[in-house]
Order: structure tokens, then sequence, then C-alpha cells
């Protein structure tokens, strides 16, 4: 027992000092890539109009410094009727960043990710947005932005796109649940080929569900929830009772169920903290 302990608490300190980015949780969230075009010269900031009746009091910026100027040329559309989500706030946490990556590329994600949105880009010379707006019609959205012709083209996802964003979830699971694994007294070297099917097969469940037509109708953050957490309840029942039979060490059947509960509770609670480093390597790919 005091073992467990022990390594419960250093388990708890490595997660506190990873250098992570709040997440809710470790199941795939939707995201909206925007790979921009014809990109004008110096800093320029990108931001998703929304509705402003939909305007929220989160703060996405979290106190990080950025040009005023050009956020107040991302604002000058609220005299249309719309609101920067991102630089202005949302009714749930919004990811992402008002600058490109070293791609070109921006984007956002996370339960504040608006489903009808316009795009609207600040530079030193004046801002501009593109006229009609678009509606997010799938989970992982790629879209390709002309500031030239201010024009939004759809870009294919293909499927390595959605292997990598499996992978970004699959591979934070098997640490945590791996680690957990351990902490409960089964050895990883003879049941590692369970723990890994297991996992994928879950894990690949949960990207079908979540990545359905159905859900992505119901991207709101609380309808997002009522798909996400029954997801969760049928993602623990397999796994508790695949691990019930099928794990090795002789412990009791009570003992595999009550480490599928921790397993995943453990994964839940450490998807508080997104493995940033593993998920930018991955997204380089």
């Amino acid at each position: 027992m005091k073992r467990i302990c022990s390594l419960a608490c250093a388990l708890l300190l490595c997660l506190a000092l990873l250098p992570v980015r709040a997440s809710a949780d470790m199941g795939p969230k939707p995201e909206l890539t925007i790979l921009v075009k014809n990109a004008p010269d110096g800093l320029y900031y990108l931001d998703l109009l929304i509705p402003e009746e939909t305007r929220g009091s989160y703060d996405n910026l979290h106190g990080k410094l950025y040009d005023q100027a050009l956020l107040a040329g991302l604002h000058v559309w609220e005299g249309e009727g719309w609101y920067p989500a991102f630089a202005g706030g949302t009714r749930a946490p919004l990811f992402g960043d008002l600058t490109p990556d070293a791609n070109g590329a921006h984007r956002f994600t996370y339960h504040g990710l608006p489903k009808t949105f316009r795009i609207a880009v600040s530079t030193a010379e004046g801002s501009q947005a593109t006229a009609e707006p678009f509606t997010r019609t799938a989970f992982y959205t790629n879209l390709v932005y002309d500031c030239q012709t201010n024009s939004v083209t759809r870009a294919t996802s293909g499927w390595l796109a959605r292997l990598i964003q499996l992978l970004a979830t699959l591979i934070p699971t098997l640490i945590v649940e791996g680690i957990v694994l351990f902490l409960f007294g089964f050895r990883l070297r003879e049941n590692a080929l369970v723990f890994l099917l297991v996992n994928l097969a879950t894990q690949l469940g949960l990207h079908l569900v979540i990545g359905s037509g159905f859900v992505t109708l119901a991207s709101s953050f609380p309808f997002y929830l009522l798909v996400l957490l029954p997801a969760e309840a049928v993602i623990f029942a397999v796994e508790a009772a695949a691990y019930a039979f099928l794990l090795k060490g002789g412990q009791t059947r009570g003992r595999r169920v009550l480490y599928a509960l921790a397993a995943n509770a453990a994964s839940f609670a450490a998807g508080f903290f997104s493995l940033q480093p593993v998920l930018s390597l991955l997204k380089q790919l």
C-alpha cells in the first residue's frame, strides 16, 4: 500500500511539472485548420468572427501580450454584428492563436470552436473579412484561406490527418494507463498485447462515434458532452469486461475491473494536461 501511494504521488508530481496546456479530457476534440495563402507581409492576426449574440466571457488570450492595434482591427466588425471569437471571448474555451505556425496555418480547437464563422485578418494596413459565413460540417475541418482574393476553399483532410488525431489521444492514454497498470501489480510484459489491443479498439470506436456526422451537427459543448459521456461509459464497460477475463498476473477479477475504473479515471484526470510536446511533434508530420 505504501508503495502504491508513493508511486501515485510521483505520478501526480510528474503531471504537474509537464510543460502543458489545459485540455478537459483525452478524447478527440473538434478542430479547425486554416492554411493561409498569399499571407500579408509582416505581423498579422487571424481570428474567427462569430455572431454578436453568441459571444462569451471566457478569456482565450490568458493575459498574453498582443498588439493592441491589430486587436482593434479584429473588433471593427462588431459594428456589423460580428465578434472576434478568440480575441474577444467565447462561452467555452477555444484553443489556438492569432498568429500562424511555421507552416502558415492557424489551428483552433476545443469546445469553444464555433460551428458558423467568418474569417477575419488584421494587419498594419487595415483589416478584411470573408463576406459569407462558413459552417463546419465535419469534426475535423481543413480550409485554405487566400488573403489576396479574400476567399475560402476546403482542403482534403486525408487518412494521415485522421491517423495523427488518433495517435494524439492514443499515446497519452497508453502512457497514463500503463503506469496505473504497473501500480496495480500487473506485469506489462505479459499483458502488453491485451493492453495495447483493448486501448486501440476503444480509441478507434471513440473516434468513429465522435467523428460521425451526427456528433458534428450537435457539436456545441452541452450536446458534445451528451455524446462523449455515454461513449466513455461504454469504453469503461468494454475495458472492464476485457480486462476481467484477459489480464494475467494472478489478480482477482474484481481487482481487474477496479483497474479498468482507475485507469479510465486517471486518463480522464490527466487529460487536464495535454502532452503538448508529443502533440506538436505529431502535427509536424
